[in-house]
């Protein structure tokens, strides 16, 4: 996968920290924080995507009946 450069700024512990924490998983600091944002944003997505199940199963009947009845509408 190509890599496109991006550049941020944090404090000077927050770096300390980062340098650490990869250090100690044998990984340059770069590939650090794409597994943070990676991880983050899979966890986002399985919160959204339990959420959005949650409300088919406890509406999924009225949406289809919306559905259905916008569908006699257009005919």
């Amino acid at each position: 996968m190509a890599k496109t450069q991006i550049n941020i700024r944090v404090d000077k512990d927050t770096a300390e920290m980062a340098r650490q924490a990869a250090e100690t998983r044998r990984m340059p600091v770069s590939a650090y924080v794409e597994q943070l944002i990676r991880n983050d944003n899979e966890r986002v997505r399985a919160v959204f995507m339990t959420a959005a199940q949650e409300v088919l199963d406890e509406y999924g009947d009225l949406l289809d009946e919306i559905e259905g009845e916008q569908g006699e509408t257009r005919t």
